[in-house]
């Protein structure tokens, strides 16, 4: 039965997205549109407004949401642990096993995950998918950054980046528990921002794949999509149950868990010489993979 809804799946819930990740890859490969100034304007801007909106308007209460980052903090965690006890089996070099860690742990939940959410599942789900977007990223920008600071050599402790959607949660916090909101003018314009935070997400996805490069490392890239493809995503099933997720949060939850590889960690890889080509070869691998995988993922969470 599930097999037969992966079909339409990928042709009403994930076409739209990897529409959107095609016209930033054609823009970047034909028009030469580099990824960064848009990147900029979504991490300081757009990310941010969303993140706001969601939150303030999601039915999310104190349990759920403590429950919500427990488990998602705990996917990296066990994900980077799977990572390195496969590594140290294959006998990987340092830096082989800081990408194959990397790559693991870190998930495009934004760029892609939101979309592919916010498609299948709706705004409650899409509220809870930020929430994974955002601990994602501040896990990234620092566990991530100690770990490729470590293997790399190089110092690297500016770049342990603020992130402004953090920000943004605490103000959504702040709202909620005191009742106050924003001008409606403010509130308003705050909407329309976060109204073009996925779509310009999927267009930077787009124009980041459109100028990665690889390199001829198959084994270790077919090992890393499928452990982030696959092995992750089964894990996430158990945890999901752990933490006590239900509804649009689990829905959330082990959508996210099975995204592909975070494209933000080939911008930490040429940072800081942790086999970028590869890490980049995994990304692209798991990117080229995941509308399948996805699809089957969404058919079996709708069952």
């Amino acid at each position: 039965m599930i097999l037969r809804l992966v079909p339409e799946i990928f042709f009403h819930d994930l076409t739209p997205v990897l529409l959107a990740i095609a016209v930033g890859w054609l823009a970047g490969r034909w028009l030469k549109i580099p990824p960064h100034p848009m990147a900029r304007v979504s991490f300081y801007i757009l990310n941010p407004a969303l993140v706001y909106i969601s939150l303030t308007r999601s039915d999310i209460t104190g349990e759920e949401l403590a429950r919500f980052l427990g488990f998602s903090i705990s996917i990296p965690l066990v994900a980077g642990s799977l990572g390195l006890l496969l590594s140290l089996a294959l006998g990987l070099s340092a830096s082989e096993r800081t990408a194959l860690m990397l790559t693991a742990m870190f998930v495009n939940a934004g760029s892609y995950g939101l979309g592919v959410v916010q498609r299948a599942f709706g705004e409650a789900a899409l509220a809870r998918a930020v929430l994974y977007f955002m601990t994602n990223n501040i896990l990234l920008n620092t566990i991530g950054v100690l770990m490729a600071v470590h293997t790399g050599g190089r110092t690297g402790w500016r770049s342990m980046l603020i992130v402004p959607s953090f920000y943004a949660a605490l103000l959504a916090a702040l709202v909620r528990l005191s009742g106050w909101a924003p001008p409606e003018p403010v509130e308003a314009g705050i909407a329309l921002l976060s109204r073009g935070a996925i779509p310009v997400l999927l267009i930077v996805l787009g124009l980041e794949l459109a100028h990665i490069q690889l390199e001829d490392r198959w084994f270790l890239m077919g090992l890393g999509a499928f452990l982030r493809l696959t092995v992750i995503p089964l894990v996430a099933i158990p945890l999901a149950q752990i933490w006590g997720l239900e509804g649009p949060a689990r829905q959330a939850g082990l959508l996210e868990s099975a995204m592909p590889a975070a494209i933000s960690s080939v911008v930490m890889a040429v940072e800081f010489g942790v086999y970028p080509r590869t890490i980049a070869g995994i990304i692209f691998l798991s990117t080229l993979l995941s509308p399948l995988t996805l699809s089957a993922w969404i058919a079996w969470l709708r069952g």
